[in-house]
C-alpha cells in the first residue's frame, strides 16, 4: 500500500527551514554590524527575533540561502548554532488558532514562534520551534496547512 508522503509548496519531502541562533554581545550597534555584515556577503534574511538579556543577545535568523549563511558566519567568526524549525503558511485570520489546537491535541509543546518577511500567496508565513518537528509536520499537513522549506521562499 503506498504511503502519502509529506510535501512543502515545491513539493520537497522535508518542509523545513534551518534555522541559525546567532551569539551576539547585547552592545549598541552589534545587530547592526551583524546585517551589515550578511549584507556584503549578499545574505538575504527572511526572518528575524531577537531575544535579549543584559549581557547577550540570541538573534534567530532564518536565510534564503542557509549554506551560504553558514559560511559567512564561520568566517566571521560568529558564535551560532542550526536547528531546523518550520515554516507554516497562515492562510487567514483563524490559522494561528488552528495550527496551535492541531499541536495541543497532537500533545507538542511549542517552543518558539515568530513571523518571516516572506509571504506565499500573500498569506503570512510563521517560523515554529516545536518539541517533535517531525511528528509536527505530520500533524499540520494533515490538518492542511502548508509548509515551505528555504527554496520555496
Amino acid at each position: 500500500m503506498p504511503t502519502s508522503r509529506p510535501q512543502t509548496a515545491s513539493r520537497h519531502a522535508e518542509p523545513f527551514v534551518r534555522q541559525f541562533s546567532i551569539f551576539l554581545p547585547n552592545r549598541v550597534g552589534r545587530l547592526a554590524e551583524l546585517l551589515g555584515v550578511l549584507a556584503e556577503a549578499d545574505v538575504a534574511v527572511a526572518g528575524i527575533s531577537v531575544v535579549d538579556s543584559s549581557d547577550w543577545a540570541v538573534i534567530r535568523m532564518v536565510f534564503s540561502e542557509p549554506g551560504k549563511a553558514r559560511v559567512v558566519l564561520t568566517a566571521g567568526g560568529i558564535a551560532f548554532t542550526e536547528c531546523e524549525v518550520l515554516a507554516a503558511v497562515l492562510t487567514d485570520d483563524q490559522a494561528m488558532s488552528r495550527l496551535c489546537k492541531a499541536l495541543v491535541a497532537a500533545e507538542l509543546n511549542v517552543q518558539f514562534v515568530y513571523p518571516l518577511m516572506v509571504r506565499r500567496d500573500d498569506c503570512p508565513v510563521i517560523a515554529l520551534h516545536v518539541d517533535d518537528a517531525l511528528l509536527a509536520r505530520k500533524v499540520l499537513i494533515t490538518h492542511g496547512f502548508t509548509l515551505l522549506d528555504h527554496e520555496d521562499e
